[in-house]
């Protein structure tokens, strides 16, 4: 899958006990959520950026990463 658009450039900045963490990351497509839980309450704000056929493989991506793995 190549592409000749210019790349997207994703920040992230995590701060935890008064300590930031930033990832600095480029690439052809991107998926972005961020989530605050109050009590019960999740509230989830999601971005993305790029050709949909490629968001579709992020997302693929991510499940396979985040899904629970059988037990043997």
């Amino acid at each position: 899958m190549t592409s000749n658009r210019v790349p997207h450039r994703v920040n992230v900045h995590e701060l935890r006990d008064g300590k930031t963490t930033k990832v600095d990351a480029y690439g052809s497509g991107f998926i972005t959520a961020v989530a605050t839980l109050d009590g019960d309450i999740m509230e989830v704000y999601f971005g993305e950026g790029g050709p949909r056929d490629l968001q579709q493989h992020i997302a693929a991506a991510i499940t396979d990463e985040h899904s629970p793995r059988r037990r043997r």
